[in-house]
């Protein structure tokens, strides 16, 4: 009886927010916990050696595979997953200024955006290469060539990605940057390069900010500025890619339907006919 009338005492404005109420506290919850563990972590060991965002993948993952979570979580853990998503890719790439691009040059911009594509699509080449599936290959380039943990994050649900694809992708880049913020240094040495050059190699290896920012130290702070300039010009290309890649599935996915529709269509009108 309680409920009925809470029911009919309910605003109709205010349903939608009650639905989604459960899904976003919880989605709070995992976001909170992750940054608390990270500031725990750094303040253990002074580094940040597993960001939030793997951290909250990790604890999302686990509630996930150990809690039976009841249906009224659905709807607020998919609106977190889609539009609020979308919303931080959006403040993520205007946090880039048009100072900053014009200080950086038009020739800098064409380069790394140049090189944003060339390397999603060799990363992918290989990845399907060595017999990863499609949606693996998509994610672990998109995290190679883009902004690491960020860009597997928001590419998994436009493609349909799979938990254990993401879990994967997100391993496998993780491995990546620590090879790469390590070896970084011997290129510096090696080649002989400047703190602009070496600034510019740093952002556009290394797909986190903070590990940026370990590895172009060595060459200074040209290097230093120079790297976190290319590397936020790199998070730019994020939201041109996810488009890319919404229309690309949108088209697979009309190719299947049309190939579906067109394989039942010689039996319908064969039936038809007799």
């Amino acid at each position: 009886m309680r409920i009925a009338l809470q029911n009919e005492n309910t605003h109709p404005w205010a349903a939608p927010f009650l639905s989604l109420a459960p899904g976003i506290v919880l989605s709070c919850i995992v976001a909170l916990s992750a940054f608390g563990l990270e500031a725990v972590e750094v303040h253990l060991t002074e580094h940040r050696f597993i960001e939030n965002l793997v951290l909250a993948i990790l604890i999302g993952t686990a509630i996930r595979s150990l809690v039976n979570l009841p249906a009224a979580f659905t709807p607020g853990i998919r609106f977190c997953e889609k539009f609020v998503l979308e919303v931080a890719i959006v403040l993520l790439g205007a946090s880039i200024s048009m100072q900053a691009l014009k200080a950086a040059g038009p020739a800098l911009v064409l380069g790394i955006i140049f090189t944003v594509i060339a390397a999603i699509a060799i990363s992918y080449g290989i990845g399907r290469g060595l017999g990863l599936k499609h949606k693996l290959a998509t994610l672990v380039a998109c995290g190679n060539s883009i902004c690491g943990n960020s860009a597997i994050a928001a590419a998994a649900p436009v493609i349909d990605a799979e938990p254990e694809d993401v879990a994967s992708a997100i391993a496998f880049t993780a491995v990546l940057g620590v090879v790469m913020v390590l070896a970084l240094p011997l290129a510096l040495v090696g080649l002989g390069l400047t703190g602009t050059q070496y600034g510019v190699l740093s952002g556009l290896t290394v797909y986190a900010v903070p590990q940026v920012l370990a590895a172009a130290q060595p060459g200074g702070l040209i290097a230093v500025q120079t790297g976190t300039l290319v590397k936020l010009i790199r998070v730019m290309m994020l939201g041109p890619v996810l488009f890319a890649l919404g229309m690309s599935a949108r088209a697979a996915s009309k190719v299947r339907a049309q190939r579906s529709g067109s394989g039942t269509s010689p039996r319908g009108s064969s039936l038809a006919l007799r």
